[in-house]
């Protein structure tokens, strides 16, 4: 009796699968055939991936990185980025759980990637802004230093050449020997840039 709802299950979520064309099918199957071992009832249709009802405003979102059982998820409509992560058997040890605004509300169609604590590490090291939000005049790209005060496209420039030209900066106070950049001009900024 075991095997032949093993089979019907197997037959409904491939069926279930090519029908949708999204849902964690294998996840899926995994629970409902732990269920089928407690009860003889069939999930219905309208149901994926742990029970959340199919709906027309419901959302099909891709968890990948750091969680338990990474997939394809359907959600209700105005799910949130921690139901898709509960859903995908949540985090892992080695999740970064800060790094994703866990709050916001997820979008059909969409991919979030929970990242572990290593690869944010690395992201932090290739970034020109430190965690407390700092640009870093020896990393920072163009863009990185015109979100300063005072600093367009020109002196951003500026800043760069000097880079090349000179190497890293020593202090922050070297700044001011990169032309167009004054005590006053520096004075505005100082607060926002570090030297690592």
């Amino acid at each position: 009796m075991k095997k032949q709802i093993v089979r019907v299950l197997v037959l409904w979520a491939v069926s279930l699968f090519l029908l949708m064309g999204c849902g964690s099918a294998q996840a899926y199957l995994d629970q409902q055939i732990e269920k089928a071992g407690e009860s003889d009832a069939l999930p219905t249709l309208g149901e994926t991936n742990g029970g959340a009802p199919e709906d027309a405003d419901a959302c099909c979102v891709h968890v990948s990185g750091a969680v338990a059982v990474p997939g394809v998820y359907v959600l209700g409509p105005g799910s949130r980025l921690i139901d898709a992560v509960n859903m995908a058997g949540g985090f892992t040890e080695e999740a970064d759980e800060d790094y994703l605004n866990l709050a916001a509300v997820v979008a059909d169609g969409q991919q979030y990637h929970v990242p572990t604590k290593e690869e944010t590490e690395g992201l932090a090291e290739q970034s020109g802004v430190t965690a407390d939000g700092l640009v870093d005049i020896n990393r920072a790209g163009a863009e990185e230093l015109m979100s300063l005060t005072g600093i367009g496209p020109g002196k951003a420039q500026a800043i760069l050449e000097y880079r090349e030209e000179h190497g890293s900066f020593a202090s922050t106070e070297e700044l001011m020997n990169v032309s167009g950049i004054g005590e006053s001009s520096f004075n505005k900024l100082r607060d926002e840039i570090v030297v690592r």
